[in-house]
C-alpha cells in the first residue's frame, strides 16, 4: 500500500506535552491501566530505558529518529518512539524514577555535555494509527531498533485485524508481508487469547503476552492430533479459530493444555519427538475428566476474538490533525500560553486545563469560574492520590484546637478579671463543653482547608524562602478573589484580575503536577 508520507506534518513539541502510549504493544496486553508515570516506570524497568537515556546523555540524540505521534482526544500520543521519548523524559528528572547512583550518572552526563533536557522534540504527525502501522511494524520487526518480543509482534498484527478492522489482504499490503506471514501470528494469537482468558477465569493465572512462549503453542497446534483433541481448526482465509466442541468442553480441554504449556521447559521436554507427541496426546485422551462423546449440536462455536472484530470503515474515519494556532500572537487572545502544559494524568483535570487554556481572553467570568474549579479539583486529586487526607485531618484538628485554646484562655482570663474569680478554671473542660476539641474528618475538605494544608506542608522543598513567602501571600488573596467571583453577585471581575490570578497560581499547579508520583 502506497502512503504519501511527505504530506505528514512535523512539529516541535515540548516533552511534557507528549503522552506515552498505553496501547504500545510492549504495554497494552499486560491488562493494566497505567498512568503516564507508571508507563515510564514500566519502560525503565522492562525495556532498558535507563540504558538508552545514558547512551543519549553520553552520545547525544541522533537526528533522523523523530517520534511518530497521533492526536487523540486533544492529546499528542506517541505511536512510535516511546522508548526514546521516555528516555528524554527520564533525563528531565532522573531522581524521580531512579536510584541515587543511577540518577547521579545521568546528571553528571547532562552537566558534562551540557545536554539540553528542556529541548523540544520534533515529531511526525500521523493522520491516524492505521497509517502509522507500516513504519512501526517495519522498525520493530527488524534489527534497527529494539525488536519486539514474539508476543508483541503477534499482538500488533492481530490488532490490525480485530481492532482496526482490516482484512488479511489489507494487512499484507500495509505491512508488505506475505499472506503466510500474516496468518501465522493471527492463528497463534487467536488460540493464545482463548487460553489466556480461561486461565485467568478458572485458575486466576495471568500470563503476559510478551513473556509467553509462542513457539511451544505453535508446535502443539501444528500437530494434527492436538487440534483434534481440542476440537479446533483454523480458517486459512483469515486465521480465525474454528471451534467444533461445545464451549464448556472446549474450555475444559484448553485449560489443561495451557496449564502444561506455560511450564515451557516441561512442555519442550514432553512434546519433542514424534513418539513423545503421540504419548502426550494419548495421555490427554485417557483423561476421564473429558467427554469425548460430546458434539456441538448448535454448529461451530465462535471464538472470542472473532466476536470483537471492528469495522474497518468506521476506523478509517478517525482522523485528527494538529490544531493550527491563530495568526494572532498568543498573548493577544489567550491568558495562558498555547505552549503551556500541566498534566495530572486525570482525564477530567487535563480536559479542564485544556478548556481553560483555550478560553478567549474576553471570556472573563468563564475564566475565573473555571480557574477556581480547576484549583479546587487539582488540590483534591493531589491530596487523594498522595494519601494525604489523614495527615490533613490530623494537622487541621491540631491547628483548630490550638486556636480554640487561645480563645478559651482569653475567655477564662476575662471571667477571672471581671468577676474576681480566684479558683482555677480547667481550660480543657471548657473546651469539652464548648465542643472545641472534637476531631473531624476532613476527607471532604473545603478549598480553604486544602489550600492551607498544601501551602504550609507541601511547598517547602520546591521553592526558596522568598518565592515561598510571596506565593503564600498571593495564594490567599487570589483564592479570596476567586471565591467572591463565584459566590458574590456584587463582585465584578476584570481581565487584569484573571491575569494576576493565573500568574500567581501557575507555580502551584506546576508543583502539584510535577510532584504527583504514584507508587507502583
Amino acid at each position: 500500500m502506497y502512503i504519501d508520507y511527505s504530506s505528514w506534518e512535523t512539529f516541535d513539541y515540548s516533552l511534557k506535552t507528549l503522552q506515552l502510549d498505553l496501547n504500545n504493544p510492549r504495554i497494552k496486553y499486560r491488562g493494566d491501566t497505567l498512568n503516564q508515570t507508571q508507563i515510564l516506570k514500566f519502560l525503565i524497568n522492562n525495556e532498558r530505558v535507563y540504558e538508552l537515556a545514558k547512551k543519549i546523555s553520553e552520545e547525544g540524540y541522533f537526528v533522523g529518529e523523530e517520534p511518530i505521534i497521533c492526536i487523540e482526544k486533544n492529546k499528542k500520543v506517541v505511536l512510535e518512539g516511546n522508548r526514546r521519548t521516555a528516555a528524554l523524559k527520564l533525563l528531565q528528572d532522573p531522581k524521580k524514577y531512579l536510584s541515587i547512583s543511577k540518577a547521579n550518572i545521568l546528571l553528571q552526563n547532562i552537566l558534562k555535555n551540557n545536554f539540553p533536557v528542556d529541548r523540544k522534540l520534533r515529531c511526525y504527525i500521523a493522520p491516524n494509527r492505521l497509517l502509522a502501522n507500516p513504519i512501526i511494524y517495519e522498525r520493530h520487526n527488524g534489527a534497527t531498533l529494539q525488536r519486539w518480543k514474539t508476543g508483541n509482534q503477534y499482538a500488533f498484527v492481530a490488532e490490525m485485524y480485530y481492532e482496526d478492522g482490516l482484512i488479511v489482504e489489507d494487512i499484507c499490503d500495509v505491512l508488505n508481508e506475505s499472506r503466510a506471514k500474516i496468518l501465522k501470528p493471527l492463528k497463534a494469537y487467536n488460540l493464545f487469547y482463548e487460553g489466556k482468558e480461561i486461565l485467568e477465569k478458572e485458575e486466576n493465572i495471568i500470563i503476559d503476552i510478551a513473556d509467553f512462549e509462542f513457539t511451544n503453542l505453535e508446535r502443539f497446534y501444528s500437530y494434527e492430533p492436538s487440534r483434534k483433541f481440542l476440537g479446533i481448526e483454523f480458517d486459512n482465509e483469515n486465521g480465525e479459530l474454528i471451534i467444533s466442541l461445545p464451549q464448556d468442553e472446549f474450555e475444559k480441554r484448553l485449560l489443561e493444555v495451557f496449564k502444561i504449556i506455560i511450564d515451557s521447559e516441561r512442555f519442550s521436554r514432553d512434546f519433542n519427538k514424534d513418539e513423545d507427541k503421540r504419548k502426550f496426546i494419548q495421555k490427554l485422551n485417557d483423561n476421564p475428566d473429558f467427554n469425548f462423546s460430546t458434539t456441538n449440536k448448535e454448529g461451530k462455536t465462535q471464538s472470542k476474538t472473532t466476536q470483537k472484530k471492528a469495522d474497518l470503515e468506521s476506523e478509517k474515519k478517525k482522523v485528527t490533525r494538529r490544531r493550527k494556532k491563530s495568526k494572532k500572537k498568543a498573548y493577544e487572545n489567550r491568558i495562558i500560553s498555547a505552549e503551556k502544559e500541566i498534566i495530572f494524568d486525570n482525564e477530567k483535570l487535563d480536559n479542564l486545563f485544556f478548556e481553560l487554556k483555550h478560553l478567549p481572553i474576553d471570556k472573563i467570568y468563564s475564566f475565573a469560574v473555571l480557574l477556581r474549579t480547576y484549583l479546587e479539583q487539582s488540590l483534591y486529586f493531589y491530596l487523594k492520590e498522595k494519601g494525604l487526607f489523614e495527615d490533613l485531618s490530623l494537622k487541621t484538628n491540631e491547628e483548630n484546637e490550638k486556636n480554640s485554646l487561645k480563645k478559651v484562655t482569653l475567655l477564662i482570663n476575662y471571667i477571672k478579671g471581671k468577676y474576681s474569680v480566684s479558683e482555677g478554671i480547667d481550660s480543657q473542660e471548657v473546651m469539652r463543653i464548648l465542643k472545641f476539641n472534637n476531631k473531624k474528618d476532613y476527607s471532604s475538605a473545603s478549598l480553604k482547608i486544602m489550600l492551607d494544608y498544601v501551602k504550609n506542608h507541601e511547598l517547602e522543598n520546591h521553592l526558596d524562602t522568598s518565592q515561598l513567602r510571596n506565593l503564600k501571600h498571593y495564594i490567599d488573596r487570589i483564592k479570596d478573589g476567586l471565591d467572591l467571583a463565584v459566590h458574590n453577585i456584587e463582585t465584578f471581575v476584570d481581565l487584569e484580575h484573571n491575569k494576576r490570578a493565573w500568574k500567581h497560581l501557575e507555580p502551584l499547579f506546576e508543583i502539584l503536577s510535577n510532584n504527583l508520583i504514584i507508587e507502583e
